[in-house]
């Protein structure tokens, strides 16, 4: 099976270097308990994140802080059982929403993952990934990245164009030639250090940018940018 390539879709505040994530909560939830404590027992040594596995969701205290920061969830989906359906009928707390959850051992379906990512879902493990992939993904989603394959995001720009309407003209009427030059770059997967190189600007002139042109097509994340711009440019 060839290697997977995956990008991240966020906000960069800066290097890109592996950071310690000391007091932050990681749930390692699946039926295989020793697994599962022993990768958790890795994940606190190698991140200084807080680990506790779980059989199900219902494990996951709920939070009534509303400012709280999110906790990392490592849902096992290798069950040949596991379905979308039973995931989001056993998440009574509103885990999907709350907190980052990433499904892992998860074999290659493009129109589960796509599901998935309209339920909440932030990410996906793969059978075939190893130890450097699951530091890379723990990384990446706790700064409050999505970490999906190429080829995820290929298919969901490719079905974004095939359905493309006239509806929301006046969302890009509204947008400046550099704002479509930055949402076309952001739409391609580009950091914001990558775009500010491209257009010779500042990383915070870029960050502004953003800001503003999410405003004004009004949605609230990389993928939902570029989702929009592959339905409406």
């Amino acid at each position: 099976m060839p290697t997977m390539e995956f990008i991240t879709l966020y906000h960069r505040g800066g290097g890109g270097r592996m950071t310690t994530f000391s007091g932050r909560q990681i749930y390692l939830i699946g039926a295989n308990i020793l697994i599962n404590e022993l990768l958790a027992h890795f994940i606190t040594e190698k991140t200084g994140a807080v680990c506790t596995t779980g059989a199900n969701l219902h494990s996951i205290p709920v939070v009534e802080d509303s400012t709280a920061e999110k906790r990392l969830v490592l849902y096992d989906f290798s069950n040949s059982h596991d379905s979308l359906e039973e995931l989001i009928s056993s998440d009574k707390n509103n885990i999907l929403q709350r907190d980052y959850v990433v499904l892992t051992n998860v074999s290659n379906n493009l129109n589960m993952e796509c599901e998935a990512l309209q339920c909440g879902v932030r990410g996906f493990l793969y059978y075939q990934g190893g130890i450097e992939t699951l530091l890379k993904m723990i990384h990446s989603v706790l700064n409050s990245e999505l970490w999906i394959s190429r080829e995820l995001m290929t298919k969901l720009l490719l079905d974004g164009g095939l359905k493309k309407t006239t509806k929301a003209k006046g969302g890009l009427a509204s947008l400046t030639a550099q704002e479509i030059n930055i949402l076309n770059s952001l739409s391609m997967g580009f950091t914001n250090a990558v775009i500010a190189d491209t257009y010779c600007l500042s990383p915070h002139t870029v960050k502004t940018h953003i800001y503003h042109i999410f405003k004004k097509i009004k949605v609230t994340n990389r993928l939902q940018a570029a989702m929009w711009a592959a339905h409406h440019m």
